[in-house]
């Protein structure tokens, strides 16, 4: 199996036509299915229905251009990175959905001087950070750590090489519209938010307590899980739903229309960024971990 095989099934699935794909790649359409059929012989498996309105992806088919696209764009990526490494600036940063931190990305898109650079900032479930700066796709991730999971979660990001550095540690807040009938409260308990509707990230197949982003378990029997912030945000502007989190909204972005209310609780968070051990640090992290600290000790 080739990069270029990986790239031709995945033009045709997007295309849902041989011939489309051919013209799109250049290539003859005879090349791009023996290209098809080799590939499908060698792993033994059927990729592509053929019809008269074109080609189908199987299940086998659907399964195997999610690794398909993930083995192109480690590929690209890795080209990218160290063809045109002396050229361009670039950070990539991993991150639970935390507002402060796309703040924090902004300022310094604002302030870079750099000519050319490549910036990335992608909000993701927790095995997603984690994985993504353990496999160097990612410059610096960023995640929460319960505190009661402190010792377990060093260990597993130790084991596989990873390094966590505490930067700020937060107490728990309830998040909900600026309208909502808990707003005026300024502290809220467990009974007050049995009625109300709890609105959470989900986690996928890594739901274990140790990859939540919630401090705590929900207080009510209605719950809704959100894949982005901006959805979650939505719903929460939109009804009586909660959330729980650090207590943290730059204005800039949240312009008041969700209000956060401390959440009696024991409970806290351990907020910091993951590196890998084995690997240096460029400068324009450097930056951006600088600025990191800086806004946690205005948040302090």
């Amino acid at each position: 199996m080739t990069i270029q095989q990986c790239k031709y099934i995945l033009k045709i699935a997007e295309c849902g036509s041989l011939n489309e794909a051919a013209k799109q790649l250049f290539v003859a359409q005879s090349s791009l299915s023996v290209s098809v059929k080799l590939l499908e012989k060698e792993l033994n498996i059927k990729i592509f229905e053929r019809s008269g309105n074109g080609v189908h992806l199987t299940n086998e088919g659907s399964e195997f251009i999610r690794y398909a696209r993930q083995i192109t764009e480690q590929n690209d990526f890795i080209l990218s990175r160290y063809t045109e490494k002396n050229r361009f600036d670039r950070l990539y940063v991993s991150t639970q959905h935390y507002d402060f931190v796309a703040d924090i990305f902004g300022k310094l898109l604002n302030k870079t001087k750099a000519e050319y650079y490549r910036f990335a900032l992608r909000e993701m479930k927790t095995y997603d950070v984690i994985h993504e700066t353990e496999i160097a796709y990612c410059d610096i991730g960023i995640i929460a750590i319960k505190g009661n999971d402190n010792s377990v979660m060093e260990r597993y990001l130790s084991k596989i090489g990873l390094s966590f550095i505490p930067i700020l540690k937060a107490s728990p807040h309830v998040y909900l519209r600026k309208e909502h009938p808990l707003a005026k409260q300024t502290v809220i308990i467990s009974d007050d938010l049995k009625s109300y509707t709890y609105v959470s990230y989900e986690q996928g197949e890594h739901n274990s307590t140790f990859f939540t982003e919630e401090i705590t378990n929900a207080y009510s029997d209605k719950q809704v899980e959100i894949s982005d912030r901006a959805s979650l945000m939505n719903v929460l502007l939109a009804t009586d739903c909660y959330t729980i989190g650090t207590g943290i909204m730059p204005s800039l972005l949240n312009e008041g229309r969700i209000v956060s209310i401390p959440f009696k609780s024991e409970d806290f968070y351990i907020i910091g960024y993951i590196l890998r051990t084995d690997r240096n640090i460029s400068g324009i992290t450097r930056e951006f971990i600088e600025m990191l600290n800086v806004a946690v000790r205005d948040f302090q």
